[in-house]
């Protein structure tokens, strides 16, 4: 409404107002959630293999995650988008959550751990399209307010991955749930205060230019890659963990590599401007392959050395930090407007989804079927793939656009 003048009655402005969400408890959510990343991420399949499960049970567990992130991420992004509600479905996610935890803390057997993993990440899949989006509205197009909103996350998780090594060493393993539950009560109580909303969104056109772009074949050579970065990744995110464990370090040890890899991330996100202005994302999305095809080779290499599992992680910075910036300066060139969340959904569904499904299984069948190392030369085979489909997509791309040089 207006007042005669034409300019919105008091009534109208605070609503405006209110309907922006702050930044600080935004920031404070990003930081549990990914602290809740943090304590499970390295440590949920040593709490599965000292429960007694397999390897093979291990792996496809740790990949139930990724499976749930083909359809959760979309599932609640629509939701948001429908009903306006953001933080209400965020209070919402955060007590499915806890049923979730409280179900891993009980769960004796693979199946009942399977539900409760389901649940758990269901749940917490609202947390990155809805997060995003509550935080993009309040950044107003600031790029640096939203890099400080968001940099909390990865606070976070380095807060909880460094701090439970020590403790999980201290109080057992099988002490995680309770942590992890700890972490849920923290997670509830911050959506608590999280503000926020918009009006339900029109999305039919917004799908239909989906569509047409992603007939296009430069943007599925990219979707490919994205693929198989995660394909890659998965050696990492599942088994890594027991991988060290029975290399025969402790879980403070395994807990500072973890912790070494997002220090690494944090300062690449601070000090990535130079770097994308000299180069530019097609070309810095191309070398994050070729180094994560190192990578996973220094690692398969490295043994117990941790001369060389050091800079390893190290280059977490470049296969992680550099490849989602540079990811993220693609789907905004070829995605604008009313189809970025829509993209940004795709995206995870494709990449974290489909790409975390396939590479943890493949994970799973290299350690049962060949020996444990060899998930790290299966990883460093997917990022090698991955460096060709960059390829592709630029060549297809320079093709398209008539381009002599694409950046």
């Amino acid at each position: 409404m207006t007042s005669p003048g034409g300019s919105p009655q008091p009534g109208a402005q605070a609503a405006a107002r209110a309907a922006v969400p702050s930044s600080r408890p935004l920031g404070a959510l990003f930081f549990v959630h990914f602290a809740l990343v943090g304590v499970l991420a390295p440590y949920l399949s040593l709490f599965l293999a000292a429960r007694g499960l397999a390897v093979a049970q291990i792996g496809v567990l740790m990949t139930l995650p990724q499976v749930v992130r083909i359809f959760a991420p979309p599932l609640w992004g629509w939701m948001a988008d429908h009903t306006g509600r953001h933080a209400l479905l965020m209070r919402v996610s955060a007590l499915v959550a806890l049923a979730g935890m409280a179900g891993l803390a009980v769960a004796q057997s693979a199946g009942a751990f399977a539900v409760a993993i389901v649940t758990l990440f269901f749940a917490t899949s609202a947390a990155v399209p809805i997060g995003e989006t509550l935080a993009l509205r309040a950044a107003a197009g600031d790029s640096g307010r939203y890099g400080r909103i968001r940099l909390w996350g990865s606070l976070g998780f380095l807060g909880a991955v460094a701090s439970a090594g020590p403790l999980l060493d201290a109080t057992g393993i099988a002490s995680l749930p309770w942590w992890v539950l700890v972490v849920g009560c923290a997670i509830f109580g911050v959506s608590l205060l999280v503000k926020g909303g918009g009006a339900p969104a029109a999305t039919h056109a917004a799908a239909a230019a989906i569509g047409a772009r992603l007939r296009q074949p430069a943007v599925l050579a990219f979707f490919a890659s994205a693929f198989l970065m995660i394909v890659a990744h998965m050696a990492l995110y599942t088994l890594y963990s027991l991988y060290l464990e029975r290399l025969g370090f402790s879980k403070t040890v395994i807990g500072g590599l973890w912790a070494v890899g997002v220090v690494a991330e944090v300062a690449l996100f601070y000090w990535q401007r130079p770097l994308f202005q000299r180069f530019g994302a097609a070309t810095l999305l191309s070398a994050s392959f070729a180094v994560c095809a190192l990578r996973f080779l220094m690692i398969y290499f490295a043994g117990d050395s941790l001369w060389w599992l050091l800079p390893a992680q190290l280059l977490h910075a470049v296969t992680f930090g550099v490849h989602h910036s540079a990811s993220m300066q693609f789907l905004h060139r070829w995605f604008d407007g009313p189809t970025q969340s829509r993209a940004q959904a795709l995206y995870i569904a494709v990449a974290y989804g489909l790409g975390g499904t396939a590479g943890g299984l493949l994970a799973t069948v290299l350690w049962s079927q060949l020996a444990p190392a060899a998930i790290f030369l299966g990883a460093s085979a997917a990022a090698a793939l991955g460096w060709v489909a960059v390829a592709a997509c630029r060549r297809l791309e320079y093709s398209r656009a008539g381009m002599g040089r694409y950046a």
